[in-house]
């Protein structure tokens, strides 16, 4: 009887420890959530095949996924600094060309669909639009699909 009580005993404390490396293994995936993505969506891979001939022609540097916060500053002496920063600090805009030697942005270039028909949308879109012109960015908002030649011709216009 003792043998067997004490093979039931390393038996119930192997299941103790078994669920404890479990439970272990499991809370680091939790904290770890994380998995790898595309960098650009279909459509804007779509748009970057057009846009990135056009960019290396003219001779600039073209970015993906810029987040605002990274191209525009708040002014230190706002009202409301951190509201303002709050803002742009998850906003991102879907293209920026730069001077390939200074890295100075010159245009933005937002990918619309049908989603920025939708009144929240049409809203961000607006704040957007107003922040890149305050900055003295211009900030192109381009459909897809679109021409290379039509595409030239927007960011020629703005440069």
């Amino acid at each position: 009887m003792k043998t067997e009580y004490w093979i039931l005993l390393l038996c119930g404390i192997l299941l103790i420890l078994l669920g404890i490396i479990i439970r272990i293994i499991r809370s680091r995936r939790e904290r770890f959530p994380y998995e790898k993505r595309p960098l650009l969506t279909d459509n804007e891979q779509e748009l970057y095949s057009v846009l990135e001939p056009i960019v290396r022609d003219l001779g600039l540097l073209l970015l993906v996924k810029m987040r605002m916060a990274d191209i525009m500053g708040v002014r230190e002496n706002a009202r409301d600094y951190m509201g303002a920063f709050n803002r742009i600090k998850a906003k991102h805009t879907d293209f920026v060309l730069c001077d390939p030697v200074t890295l100075e942005v010159l245009v933005g270039i937002e990918l619309d669909d049908q989603s920025h028909l939708r009144a929240d949308r049409m809203e961000r879109d607006a704040f957007v639009d107003a922040a890149f012109k305050a900055c003295g960015i211009p900030l192109l908002h381009v459909w897809n699909p679109i021409t290379e030649e039509e595409l030239r011709q927007a960011i020629q216009s703005v440069l």
